[in-house]
């Protein structure tokens, strides 16, 4: 098995070196870790206030993760958008509403099916998400502004790397 795509062979299996459980102390560990705290942070009312405040506007709790979604996959249909949420489309339908009412999404017909409707991000939605992002850009910068140069682009070069690999995973096993 090549050593870039390490597991393309056995969708869904480990790989034989991995132990039938991980220490604390693993890498594994410390990256399930960094990714619980980074899921986590999005969850605090203090953290939705500051996306709020950087936005200019109330943002519902879900606002954050479906203008993100948009912008990664394109215009999308309700149910896209649910099941890349992992909601109910009527969940998921509750949750667009009101960003329809401000004006960062709207509804166009499907070109491919006229009885479907896909969502679009405006440019107004667009901005949000920009503005959003570059919160999080300075979090980022401010976490690491003591951090050597090449320490950064080493943990860049890292999480790309490991991010490509999730991925390839990913769609190995039908998980995207």
């Amino acid at each position: 098995m090549p050593a870039d795509r390490p597991f393309e062979a056995l969708p869904g299996r480990f790989p034989e070196s991995a132990p039938e459980n991980f220490p604390e102390d693993s890498a594994e560990a410390m990256v399930s870790a960094f990714i619980t705290l980074v899921t986590d942070v999005d969850r605090t009312p203090a953290y939705r206030a500051r996306m709020e405040g950087s936005a200019g506007r109330p943002l519902p709790r879900s606002a954050i993760s479906i203008l993100f979604v948009l912008y990664r996959h394109g215009p999308l249909g309700v149910k896209e958008i649910a099941d890349r949420l992992g909601v109910e489309q009527s969940t998921a339908s509750r949750q667009i509403r009101p960003l329809e009412d401000q004006g960062l999404v709207r509804r166009e017909g499907d070109p491919r099916d006229g009885r479907a409707v896909l969502l679009h991000l405006t440019d107004e939605g667009l901005e949000t998400r920009e503005l959003i992002r570059q919160v999080w850009l300075r979090d980022i910068a401010t976490v690491w502004a003591d951090w050597d140069p090449g320490d950064r682009e080493q943990l860049g070069a890292l999480l790309t790397r490991f991010r490509d690999s999730y991925q390839r995973l990913r769609d190995a096993r039908g998980e995207t």
